[in-house]
């Protein structure tokens, strides 16, 4: 009865918002969550090799094959047309509106870890008893992502510094980009 009533609470709050409001979605800073993410998957990376070597693979083989699987995932991501796309986004970047409210930065790094992060540490976990070479590798594909979230975060970095503005954007792949004047 207690949680009906706040329902009813929260919806009545909502419902005397400004409908604009309301369908503006909390923003998120883009270096920010591209350098949190990079940092957090190299650490889970260098976690993931250190258990596949604790758990029987030679640290030479392991070596060799976290290496690559992060080379394997960079020539992938770095040649992809996925990276082209975002920075043609990023010239057509809207100005940023008065208005806007920005996602939490520990909301936005679980945003940015589902599921590729998470489902990479899963299967790290997984792999790691019955073919710790295996979680070798996936660890590697993990550091790939990593170097590649930081990469991005340099280079998203060295464009706002060139415009004098910060990116921000709406959540999720189709989310419109905005920057923010500093």
């Amino acid at each position: 009865m207690a949680g009906a009533a706040v329902a009813g609470a929260e919806a009545a709050a909502s419902a005397a918002e400004p409908e604009d409001r309301r369908a503006e979605p909390a923003l998120i800073e883009a270096r920010a969550q591209a350098l949190s993410i990079g940092v957090v998957r190299l650490a889970l990376a260098a976690v993931g090799l250190g258990a596949a070597i604790a758990f029987g693979t030679r640290p030479g083989a392991a070596a060799a094959l976290f290496v690559l699987g992060a080379v394997l995932l960079l020539v992938a991501v770095l040649g992809g047309r996925r990276r082209r796309l975002v920075f043609l986004r990023l010239a057509e970047a809207e100005p940023l509106g008065l208005r806007a409210t920005f996602e939490s930065r520990g909301r936005s790094l679980l945003r940015a870890a589902y599921p590729s992060t998470i489902g990479l540490t899963v299967l790290i976990a997984l792999a790691v008893l019955p073919q710790p070479g295996l979680a070798a590798l996936l660890a590697g594909i993990l550091a790939g992502l990593g170097a590649a979230a930081l990469e991005f975060a340099l280079q998203l970095a060295a464009w706002e510094r060139r415009r004098g503005a910060l990116v921000v954007a709406e959540p999720g792949r189709g989310g419109r980009v905005f920057e923010a004047q500093r």
